[in-house]
């Protein structure tokens, strides 16, 4: 959940093995990892940009100000929950995110 909008529904094991959603990714590179060797080889996601007001959130996709995926169809449609057309041999759960199907942050 974001801004009070659920983003990802699914069951434990789908959203911990293929979460779609950039906000629910960025929650789950922040876990810690217990193992130093593992810590050191981890990807973590590390959001930039302007942390939106809940009592006025942003037009479109609340998200938005803060993903690196987000394009202009985010700043005026809203995304709704549904299973990723592109993934859906892989997820079979719900993200509220037109990009779903893209796996990467932009480099930075």
């Amino acid at each position: 959940m974001y801004l009070g909008k659920m983003v990802e529904i699914g069951t434990d094991e789908e959203i911990y093995e293929n979460a779609t959603h950039p906000y629910t990714q960025a929650l789950l590179s922040a876990v810690p990892v217990p193992d130093p060797a593992a810590r050191e080889s981890r990807d973590r996601i590390i959001l930039t940009g302007d942390i939106p007001s809940p009592a006025n959130p942003p037009s479109g996709c609340r998200f938005r100000t803060r993903c690196w995926k987000a394009e202009e169809r985010c700043s005026t449609e809203v995304p709704l929950l549904a299973v990723p057309e592109v993934l859906s041999g892989a997820a079979k759960h719900e993200s509220a995110c037109h990009f779903a199907a893209v796996r990467e942050p932009a480099a930075a």
